[in-house]
């Protein structure tokens, strides 16, 4: 394709962008000391941020529910130290990074409890302020170094609370807004990005159509009146698995009265209360996104970026593969790659070949 939109340049905040391709953020259960990023990750990440933006694998802001043995996770300055040289090696060639604190939730699969984490303490949330507290220590430990809970929180079914943080949608969504500006307080809102997933079905997490659109419509205004750098619109949970997507990432059929409108994508509902003329909020999508159709919402303005996660698995120079017009390559090593097992944490992680131009 002849320049690429999604090469153009842009900003993301303060921060200055040489295309509108991001790495989505990847668990590889690779931080295999004390669950801290090594060389490999410094490798990883450094080789990769040579060419746009980049988001962190999902990183624990403490140890409760952390079903994954070697996820990074970010609440003591060893931590920030590990991460630091993540950042330098980003910086010292021209990328971005950034952090994105996770919780594991209330849905914890027992295939994964059987992979060794820390599922062992969980216990009931009595004061939601702890957790809150929680994630801006992280997000302010990240600054030094340069799901699923929320999400659980936000969905009618899954959130019993009786008190202030449960029943209505503005109760429901009382939680994440805390969450929200207790990372703007540490960064500014322009520095604060979003991940929304309005659709998705992982983990019995399905809402109705009408609970989509009420919860939704109420929370993204709230996101917007607090000016945030970005949000990231999930369509996972759409039928818009294509040829190559791996088996365990598949949607399956939503429950009964819980279906999606025909041909459904959360960008078409609440895009347009994103990406508008004078909006300081930059829309951006992902989940099974070809590099052509990634190009189509680009160019035609639907978006302003993009996150590729698996593509940049198998694809270490994926931008500039998209620059000299090759093919992406798929999983050309065989098994499930994303999570382990692996001889070697270099293993699936940093052995996949470039293009040859």
């Amino acid at each position: 394709m002849a320049n690429p939109a999604i090469l153009h340049s842009t900003t993301l905040g303060p921060l200055p962008l040489r295309n509108r391709i991001c790495m989505a953020s990847l668990t590889r259960n690779r931080c295999t000391d004390a669950n801290k990023p090594t060389l490999a990750s410094i490798h990883h990440y450094t080789d990769r941020a040579r060419y746009g933006a980049r988001l962190t694998e999902g990183t624990f802001v403490y140890l409760n529910g952390a079903e994954w043995p070697h996820a990074p996770v970010m609440f003591d300055k060893s931590h920030v130290e590990a991460w630091r040289k993540v950042t330098d090696g980003v910086h010292g060639v021209g990328g971005r990074i950034l952090f994105q604190p996770w919780h594991p939730g209330v849905f914890l699969s027992l295939i994964l409890m059987l992979m060794f984490g820390y599922t062992e303490n969980i216990t009931e949330i009595e004061d939601p302020q702890v957790i809150v507290e929680q994630y801006r220590h992280s997000v302010a430990l990240a600054k030094e170094a340069g799901g699923y809970l929320l999400h659980n929180v936000l969905c009618s079914h899954s959130n019993n609370r009786t008190d202030e943080y449960g029943g209505s949608v503005e109760n429901r969504a009382r939680f994440p807004l805390a969450i929200l500006d207790a990372m703007i307080s540490v960064f500014g809102p322009q520095s604060v990005g979003v991940k929304l997933c309005p659709s998705d079905d992982y983990n019995d997490s399905a809402v109705s159509f009408k609970e989509i659109t009420e919860t939704y419509t109420y929370y993204i205004n709230q996101i917007m009146a607090r000016e945030v750098g970005f949000i990231n619109l999930s369509r996972r949970g759409c039928d818009v698995s294509r040829e190559g997507t791996d088996e365990y990432f598949k949607s399956s059929p939503r429950p009964e009265g819980l279906e999606l409108p025909a041909g459904y994508e959360p960008v078409q509902q609440f895009g347009g209360m994103i990406k508008y003329p004078g909006s300081k909020t930059m829309l951006m999508v992902n989940h099974e996104y070809s590099v052509e159709e990634a190009e189509r919402v680009v160019r035609e303005g639907v978006v302003d970026l993009v996150a590729f996660g698996r593509p940049f698995i198998y694809n270490p120079d994926l931008v500039s593969r998209v620059r000299n017009g090759i093919p992406l390559a798929g999983n050309d090593l065989g098994g499930r790659v994303n999570y382990g097992p692996y001889e070697t944490v270099d293993e699936y992680y940093n052995d996949w070949p470039r293009a040859v131009v």
